[in-house]
């Protein structure tokens, strides 16, 4: 039997002081880690999203596909048909962990430097940090950016985060030292390419290259296949992640579908494409700033499973919104066009969710037709006083949007046992006496949570931090049922709740709702993110 001829190709390391050249794999890296959009000759940009992470070793196929180890423009190596890619010498990135105490836009350079000088003077050395992106097209430019006045530094993110709580701040990572490792790809016929810290995969004639044992959302692994070039490089673990790089109309056919039934009405799937697009690009610089890629593929940034999950209704619907996105009428940048499943007839401010600023585009109201406002205009905003009665409203009588469809009134009011003993091990404050809900928001839903118990009481802020400690709930809009027992224990705690998600920006359900009356795309962008307009960019 002949043995196999084994080719093997490195890549020189560039140390960190030398000046790269345009196409090294060093300046790839910064590019990688930058949040500047690089663009498709079609004029779409193009998104770095990672779908694996913390992996010694990965596999990926496909017919022709050519490894790039220096990524576009530099040398091409073509081998088989499936490569193992592994990590040595793996070492983790070095993180910092700053406390911010204000932010402001790029144009409020007084108020800036006023608050600098009031923290100066307080003995303190700030620091400032920008965020967000900043791009032009067409000659039309948005701005997202944000500049963070840090007032404290960290080497851990728990200690960090305590000092922030105390200011009523948050807690902004930096990337002081990146990851580091040789990254090495090995084929089946022996061909082996050696680079620093990543590695190029371009696909073959059919576009798509496949990656196997990927996380499944609801547990367990299975191959995905992917448009579009993929990277491998060192996360901040020391370990491998996987990047696709995908242009934005690939990426959102496979996102519209994973977010929205596809056969939904046409003008809610073309809601639910522009309130995508704008999702993609408007967290662009702010998330995963620590890590080589602008975006995740699950829920914390939007669930993408890669190619194969299309539906021609729903790239119908990315294709007729091509370039669309909604600007804001003040300041002309992107809306944060963040959706939940169903308000429950009632939308939320993002403030009270989330604890960022008040958002002009994401103020919580009443959410149906006019007849429905005009009935529960009592409800503009819901207090202890009035929630019991407006959960006890019930789909089929009323005009609220996420009431109309028949499939998903399961959402639009429900009930739930709460576990009390897997409260109580959550909790940790011994038996338990007491629930009550502190603070809520405009819409009812719980912000602040108190616990407690025979060994004291416990605080939960946050709607999300309830909902997971109360049993996962389908959301903070709930009415507590407290049971005790002769002991003045609580024996049995039912909730009565409304909705399903945070309830901020677009109703799913009721955009659907909303098309199904022969309301346009349009219509239930206006009726879901105010203060902004629909603007074609590219």
């Amino acid at each position: 039997m002949k043995s196999a001829a084994i080719a093997l190709v490195a890549v020189a390391a560039v140390a960190s002081f030398t000046r790269a050249d345009e196409l090294s794999g060093a300046d790839k890296l910064r590019v990688v880690y930058s949040n500047q959009f690089s663009w498709t000759r079609q004029g779409l940009p193009v998104v770095t999203v990672r779908v694996m992470e913390h992996r010694p070793s990965v596999t990926l196929s496909g017919e022709g596909m050519t490894v790039l180890p220096d990524g576009e423009g530099g040398p091409d190596v073509r081998g088989g048909a499936t490569w193992t890619v592994r990590v040595t010498n793996g070492k983790p990135g070095k993180l910092a962990y700053h406390v911010i105490a204000a932010s402001f836009a790029p144009a409020d350079g007084d108020k800036l430097q006023a608050e600098l000088a009031r923290w100066r003077a307080r003995g303190k050395t700030p620091r400032n940090f920008e965020v967000g992106a900043l791009f032009a097209v067409k000659g039309q430019v948005l701005d997202s950016r944000r500049i963070l006045v840090a007032v404290a530094s960290f080497d851990d993110e728990a200690t960090a985060r305590k000092e922030a709580a105390k200011l009523g701040g948050s807690v902004h990572p930096e990337l002081v030292e990146r990851p580091l490792g040789a990254v090495e790809a090995s084929d089946e016929r022996g061909t082996i390419v050696r680079n620093d810290s990543i590695v190029w995969f371009q696909p073959g004639p059919s576009g798509l290259i496949e990656l196997s044992d990927v996380d499944k959302e609801s547990g367990g692994k299975e191959a995905r296949r992917y448009f579009g070039k993929l990277y491998v490089t060192v996360d901040n673990s020391g370990q491998l992640a996987v990047v696709n790089a995908v242009p934005e109309d690939k990426l959102l056919a496979g996102l519209v579908p994973a977010e929205m039934s596809a056969s939904s009405p046409p003008e809610a799937l073309k809601a639910q494409a522009v309130a995508a697009r704008n999702e993609l690009l408007a967290k662009i610089g702010t998330r995963h700033l620590t890590d080589p890629y602008r975006l995740c593929a699950t829920q914390h940034c939007q669930v993408y499973a890669g190619a194969g999950r299309e539906d021609a209704r729903a790239t119908a619907a990315v294709t007729a919104t091509r370039g669309e996105l909604l600007v804001r009428d003040e300041g002309g940048g992107l809306v944060d066009a963040v959706y939940s499943a169903s308000c429950g007839g009632h939308s939320e401010h993002n403030e009270n969710v989330w604890g960022s600023s008040p958002d002009a585009s994401l103020r919580g109201h009443l959410d149906g037709d006019a007849a429905f406002l005009a009935k529960r205009s009592a409800y503009q905003r819901i207090g202890d006083a009035e929630l019991a009665a407006w959960l006890a409203i019930a789909p089929s009588a009323d005009g609220a949007w996420c009431a109309r469809p028949k499939e998903a009134q399961v959402n639009f009011r429900w009930q739930k046992a709460i576990d009390l003993v897997a409260l109580q091990t959550r909790a940790a404050v011994g038996p338990l006496k007491d629930l009550k809900v502190l603070e809520r928001g405009v819409s009812g839903r719980a912000t602040r949570l108190r616990i407690s118990g025979d060994g004291g009481d416990k605080e939960l802020r946050g709607e999300l931090e309830i909902r997971r400690a109360l049993g996962n709930l389908k959301s903070a809009m709930f009415v507590l049922d407290l049971t005790r027992d002769g002991s003045g224990h609580l024996g049995a705690v039912s909730a009565t709740g409304g909705g399903h998600g945070h309830g901020v920006g677009m109703c799913q359900v009721g955009a659907v709702g909303m098309a199904q009356a022969g309301r346009s795309y349009l219509d239930i962008l206006r009726q879901y993110y105010g203060a902004s307009h629909l603007r074609k960019l590219y």
